[in-house]
């Protein structure tokens, strides 16, 4: 049997047993839930006087948790991803593994412990660590107290990274109405250097329904691997209010670095030099303020501003943006969405239009067309992580459809085209999901 049948083969088994499977009505209460999906991708890029290159792949994810309801104390979480069957020979297979553990909770809920590989989301991304993690609430109190240890996990394979060791602490209290304040410190060492201490904060904070607030930073206590100085290395804040029915007023701020502590501590570990450009990383900015106008449920006007600063060596640059969202047009199943952003970068300045339209056929299908130009793409590199290239003549045409199939099984088959003044490319990406 060829490789290049292998891919499809499976597909048709995993759709036939996801059929399969709706089709059984179970007597008992179910003890596990999870989700199934398996994506086919396939691409081809034309370029003036070079051989067309073509890629392919097969992509499978796996999620499996306790019911919702369940009383159990013993818990789990399973959640992994292979990317297999690559059609180029300097693509390996990867594997992923976000989350593999097992737990165990008091019956009252006051003690919590979790042994495996986890992602402790009060820290965002730093949170993903291989070990152990204990938390501890007291009961009828909305504090929380959690601690953890272990591992730093590799991001596309299946181990961990050679000589890292990750720990640190956590204190979160959850209020009604989603209200959340978390304070965390997180410790990683490379060997016998500190490659990060770093303070995570966030909260969400909820007034009545007309004022929404979200804030979260992370501040280094030193400069990575022990190199620079202590700094606010991420910072962003969302602000939205609804003075009125009608009207809604939105502001956002971001400012981050992308640092290569890892990098930087082998450097250090080696004795080799650290160049500044290291320490400063990928530094990117960014301010905006929209105002959304709502005359009626399904409709929203808005215009905004803002400025930009892509990468650590650009200049600011403003954008002004306008658009507006139709939900079910005059009761026919149309969706509509048109923006349009105006950017000016000084010495070139161009437009990106994005236009969608979506219809409902039927109960269980969803189609969509949609248009979109000034296309940007980050690119990686081993220098800051990576830069952000924007490439105003570009151009996307796009068609997908989304269909479900009983309560447990949907569909999804999506084609692209882009069309560069370098390069055209087309792209199919097919796709179930089975819900179990």
């Amino acid at each position: 049997m060829s490789a290049d049948r292998l891919p499809r083969l499976a597909a048709w088994a995993a759709l036939l047993a996801c059929l399969g499977w709706g089709q059984v009505e179970a007597e008992t209460t179910a003890v596990t839930g999870g989700r199934f999906s398996l994506f086919g991708d396939w691409s081809r890029r034309s370029q003036s006087g070079v051989e067309d290159v073509t890629f392919s792949e097969l992509i499978g994810t796996l999620s499996l948790y306790p019911a919702r309801g369940s009383e159990s104390p013993f818990s789990y979480r399973l959640d992994t991803r292979v990317a297999t069957f690559p059609s180029t020979d300097d693509r390996d297979q990867e594997y992923s593994v976000y989350e593999a553990w097992v737990g165990w909770r008091a019956p009252e809920g006051t003690w919590k412990l979790r042994l495996g590989q986890m992602w402790i989301h009060e820290l965002g991304g730093l949170g993903q660590v291989g070990g152990i993690q204990g938390e501890y609430s007291p009961a009828g109190s909305p504090w929380r107290f959690g601690l953890f240890a272990g591992l730093e996990p590799e991001i596309l394979d299946a181990g961990y990274v050679d000589g890292i060791k990750k720990g640190g602490v956590y204190v979160a209290m959850d209020a009604p109405h989603g209200r959340r304040h978390v304070l965390g410190w997180a410790l990683l060492r490379n060997h016998d250097l500190t490659e990060r201490s770093v303070l995570v904060l966030s909260n969400f904070v909820p007034v009545d329904t007309k004022l929404f607030a979200y804030q979260t930073l992370q501040y280094d206590l030193q400069g990575p691997g022990g190199m620079g100085s202590a700094d606010l290395t991420y910072f962003f804040t969302n602000i939205r209010y609804r003075p009125v029915e009608l009207i809604e007023v939105q502001g956002t701020y971001h400012r981050g670095r992308s640092i290569d502590a890892r990098s930087i501590s082998h450097d250090v570990l080696e004795g080799r030099p650290v160049s500044p450009e290291q320490l400063d990383g990928l530094l990117f900015e960014s301010e905006r303020v929209r105002l959304s106008v709502l005359p009626r449920r399904g409709v929203r006007i808005w215009g905004g501003w803002g400025r930009d600063k892509n990468n650590r060596q650009d200049q600011w640059y403003d954008r002004v943006s306008y658009g507006v969202y139709l939900n079910d047009i005059f009761d026919l199943g149309f969706d509509l969405v048109m923006s349009n952003q105006q950017l000016d970068r000084g010495d070139s300045s161009y437009d990106s239009t994005y236009v969608s339209l979506g219809k409902t056929l039927g109960r269980r299908l969803y189609a969509s067309l949609d248009y979109i130009t000034s296309l940007s793409v980050f690119v990686f590199n081993d220098a800051d992580g990576g830069t952000v290239e924007v490439r105003p003549k570009s151009t996307r045409y796009s068609l997908s459809l989304n269909a479900t199939v009983g309560r447990r099984l949907s569909l999804l088959l999506v084609a692209e085209h882009t069309d560069h003044d370098q390069y055209d490319e087309l792209r199919v990406l097919s796709g179930l999901a089975c819900r179990f």
